[in-house]
């Protein structure tokens, strides 16, 4: 008993050494591409510094990191189950009697502990930032004059124009098309001085105009004018709408189930957001699913071909794993498919493979 738990440690001290260098190279790549990334959107534009560029790369990096923790839980495990095949430790530790799953358990136990902190620590971090970095992003590379934000009563929606600022706050929303309930509107001009208040029944968003219904109009002076149909000119479509909203990077984990019933009440799709819960919620059983794809690879990565065929595998195994996950997330996105479903089915289905692989190559 004494000898499993002193092994056990050593591979766990193994497995983190690797961890830990892998996923400093991973940093330090990452750093340089999305730099180099930023360089290049931000060419042209006088106002953007290499600090802002460098400022924008450090808010990214949590997030970018998240989502590459996969691949770095099954580099880390590759290399360190090949490594101590090398050194023959695994041979030495499955002739003292250990099986394989006594060797595997500690780094499983490990990536179950970091998909927990990734959860409850590394994704909150990486919501913040990332809320920070688009901020920033939108103001120096994107330009957007329109912002939405939701709250319990509805949401709220401002737009800048050449002469104006326009500000609405719509209930309920129904409909392919928008149609807002309980509609109020604030008219300022660029200084913030009030021009005009429109409450209405009803609002449509059409080409180029919102369409307001049954609306009372009130002037700087305060008289009240009552129109049947009111058009209030927009540049705003259905789709910059839903992209104006909070993604899904942007909000934390503890965050997102009131985003999402507050998306429901106030009548927009919340799938994304749903979908995104999900995911992290299963980032656990993925990081123990990733470790069992390395030792596929590289627990018998002694022998002469063992080099090769450990990185030919680990490296079609992420590949295939990354392609797959893409198609069933947007399969989800289009609701062909349960949002849980398309959430835990990657996670559950490399498990299983790697489960049954390994129960196929050592015990027959």
């Amino acid at each position: 008993m004494l000898f499993q738990t002193v092994i056990s440690r050593y591979f766990a001290r193994q497995y983190l050494t690797w961890f830990f260098s892998v996923f400093a190279v991973f940093v330090f790549l990452i750093g340089i591409f999305d730099v180099v990334e930023l360089l290049r959107r931000s060419s042209g534009k006088d106002n953007v510094t290499i600090g802002i560029v460098l400022q924008m790369s450090a808010l990214k990096m949590p997030l970018l990191i998240q989502d590459l923790a996969p691949f770095i839980v099954l580099i880390s495990a590759m290399l360190a189950f090949w490594w101590m095949a090398k050194a023959n430790e695994l041979v030495i530790a499955r002739s003292a009697g250990l099986s394989p799953w006594q060797i595997i358990g500690p780094v499983i136990s490990i990536a179950l502990i970091a998909g927990v902190v990734q959860i409850l620590l590394l994704n909150p971090l990486a919501a913040r930032l990332n809320a920070q970095f688009e901020r920033i992003e939108t103001e120096y590379l994107r330009r957007q004059d329109s912002q939405l934000a939701l709250a319990a009563s509805g949401f709220w929606l401002r737009q800048a124009g050449e002469d104006n600022v326009v500000v609405l706050h719509g209930g309920k929303v129904s409909g392919d098309e928008l149609e807002v309930s309980d509609v109020m509107v604030l008219i300022m001009d660029r200084t913030g001085a009030f021009l005009s208040r429109i409450d209405a029944e009803t609002a449509y968003l059409q080409p180029g105009a919102w369409q307001l219904r049954d609306a009372w109009v009130k002037d700087a002076d305060g008289r009240r004018t009552f129109t049947k149909v009111y058009d209030l000119p927009t540049d705003m479509t259905v789709e910059k709408i839903r992209e104006s909203f909070a993604s899904a990077d942007t909000i934390s984990f503890w965050d997102l189930p009131g985003f999402i019933d507050t998306l429901t009440n106030s009548g927009f799709s919340a799938v994304e957001h749903r979908l995104r819960l999900h995911s992290l919620l299963s980032t656990p059983l993925l990081f123990c699913a990733m470790v069992l794809a390395a030792a596929i690879f590289s627990l018998r990565a002694n022998r002469r071909s063992g080099a090769a065929y450990m990185i030919v595998g680990g490296i079609s195994i992420g590949f295939i794993f990354f392609f797959v996950t893409r198609i069933v997330h947007a399969i989800g996105l289009s609701t062909e498919i349960p949002v849980v479903m398309a959430a835990w089915s990657p996670a559950i289905a490399m498990s299983l493979f790697g489960l049954a692989t390994l129960l196929h190559l050592e015990d027959g």
